[in-house]
Parts: C-alpha cells; structure tokens; sequence
C-alpha cells in the first residue's frame, strides 16, 4: 500500500493524482555524496509533473504496466511501460510527465560535465559540449543491468568502495556517448584505447594500490599517478591484467585481508579499517561476498572459496535484486 508523502495515515487510492511534485525516492544515494552520479529508486502512481533536468537522467523500469506520457520541445509521446524499458532525458528544457497507474524504476542522475569530460578525453567531442538524444522506452540490456548495479551498491550493508561506483559511472557515461549521442559513434572510447600496459606503468599502478588499500582509492587517482585519463587506464590495466582495476583493488583488499587475520591479533574492526572499509559490518558484507566465510570462520581456520569463484559483491550480473529493494517490487 502506498501514501502519499505527508499523509501517510491516508491510503492512496486510483483516483489521488500527484501534481507538480514527485514522492520521495525509496533509496538514494544523496548521503553517500558519489562523484558525478545520483542513484534513486523511485514508485510513483497517478502523477503529472512537470520537472526540470539540470542532470542527464537514465531511468530503467523494474515493474508497473502504466501508461506513460512524456511532452518536451513541443512534441508529445505516450506508450505503455514495461519491465526492462529504458528512458533516456538529455538535460535541458523541462519534460511533463504523466503517468496513469503505478511504475517502480531505477533513476540514474549523471552530471553533464563529467559526460562533456568523458567524451574529451576519448577525443570524441566534436560540438563544444556533448548532446545526448532523448530515448522513450527503448530496450537496452547494458544499461538495465548497469542500474541494477547501481542499486546493489545502495544497500546499507553493502557498503561498497567508491571505486566500483566510479567504474559504473565511466560505464554509463562510455555507453551513452557510444550509442545515445548526437555524433554517436560505435568504436567511441574503444578504438583509441592503449593496447597495454608498459611494464614501468604497471609496476607504478600496483604499487600504488598496495600503498593506498586503507584509503578510498579511485580510478582517477591510480591514472593521475600514471599521468593517463581515468577511461584510457581502466582499459589498458583491464587488458593487461585481466580484470578491471576496481576488482583488482577489491582482490588486493581482501588478500590483505586474509594475511591480517592468519597472521595478526587485530580486532575485525581495525582489520577493517587497514583495507578501507569505513565500518565493521561493511567489511564483514564484503569478505563474506568474496569469500563465502565471515572474517571470523576464516580466522579460526576455515578456508572459503578462491576469490571470484564464486558470487562476489561486484560480479552483480544475473543476481537478484539486493534485500532491500526486493521488498518495493510488489506492486499492491
């Protein structure tokens, strides 16, 4: 059952329509103050708004059957939404939305500079700024399953290093100029990458890894310590090493992790903190996903699987909706 914000003590029935204002997002990644990107999951029901779009929006539908109509630039488009649709909104002039039943959706906020830097970096601007198409209810497996990872990374007990949530980021933005763009261009940020890594460059980066386990570690920092533009490094470390750099760190964090506690008499908490878990639970979530065990059973001997052999917490593709967010997908 779902009420209206303010008037929770009144039910919302078919006929309550929501002007000018949309109810609160369920889960959000405000307070978590990622770089470049807000995360929302959002219900709404009967709604006609008006909203502006500062931010470039990618919203991924998780359930509903409503009725949608969109108005922008003097042009008006209604279709019926489904699981899996994808809406792409370009920041820019304001969009009036009217939705006729109830739809849950994943929104994705990306700011224009970051996507503007992105696309600068890759040499792929060829307009002073970049200029994304507006998309109503298309199909796209990459961003559907980038948003679903997105919300993975919103769960309070999944506290996930800041690093995983910059590759998505660069991920989507990436996806975005290579197929969404005005000049969109298929071999954008792929064709002009590194083929490798030089030996000296590949010493530097993992040392510098080694060096900062305990800190919040990005993929920005590990390339401006090898003088490289964050999206040209991820891919040549990924080509050269076989993972991508976030999963790397998150590999040498938890083999940290495991000398720590054969070899040392830390508390959890301090272990925690020496990989750069903020908080013991977080560092328990994360050990668990990548291990099988609790830091605790691997400490008292018992071994766990190899990393990535099994579910880890960044391997989220064909895993179910984190615990969290299942709870909103039953629509009443």
């Amino acid at each position: 059952m779902l009420t209206l914000p303010g008037s929770e003590s009144r039910p919302v029935t078919r006929h309550d329509t929501v002007r000018n204002t949309l109810p609160e997002p369920l889960l959000s990644s405000r307070w978590r103050r990622w770089d470049s990107v807000v995360v929302e999951l959002r219900r709404a029901r009967d709604i006609d708004v008006v909203i502006p779009y500062r931010d470039h929006v990618v919203a991924v539908v998780l359930a509903g059957g409503a009725n949608l109509y969109q108005y922008r630039n003097g042009r008006g488009l209604l279709r019926t939404l489904y699981s899996g649709d994808i809406i792409v909104t370009p920041a820019g002039e304001p969009k009036r939305w009217r939705l006729t039943g109830e739809a849950l959706g994943i929104v994705l906020r990306l700011s224009p500079a970051y996507v503007d830097k992105v696309a600068k970096q890759a040499g792929a601007n060829q307009a002073p700024e970049t200029q994304l198409q507006d998309n109503f209810g298309t199909r796209d497996a990459h961003v559907e399953q980038i948003a679903l990872r997105f919300l993975k990374a919103l769960e309070p007990e999944g506290s996930v290093a800041r690093i995983y949530v910059e590759s998505l980021t660069f991920q989507l933005a990436a996806h975005l100029l290579r197929h969404y763009s005005v000049h969109a261009t298929p071999g954008i940020l792929v064709e002009k990458r590194p083929a490798a890594l030089s030996q000296p460059r590949l010493r530097r980066a993992i040392e510098y890894i080694d060096a900062h386990l305990a800190d919040d570690v990005t993929i920005s920092d590990i390339a401006a310590a090898l003088t490289m533009s964050p999206g040209h490094f991820a891919h040549a470390f990924r080509q050269t090493v076989g993972m991508p750099p976030h999963r790397y760190v998150l590999h040498c964090r938890i083999e940290r992790a495991k000398s720590l506690l054969r070899n040392s008499d830390f508390p959890i908490g301090q272990v925690a903190q020496r990989i750069g878990c903020s908080s013991s639970s977080s560092f328990c979530f994360l050990f668990h996903c990548a291990t099988g065990v609790t830091p605790r059973s691997y400490r008292n001997g018992k071994p766990g699987f190899p990393f990535g052999s099994a579910g880890d917490l960044v391997r989220a593709k064909d895993t179910p909706l984190p615990s969290q967010s299942q709870r909103f997908i039953d629509i009443t």
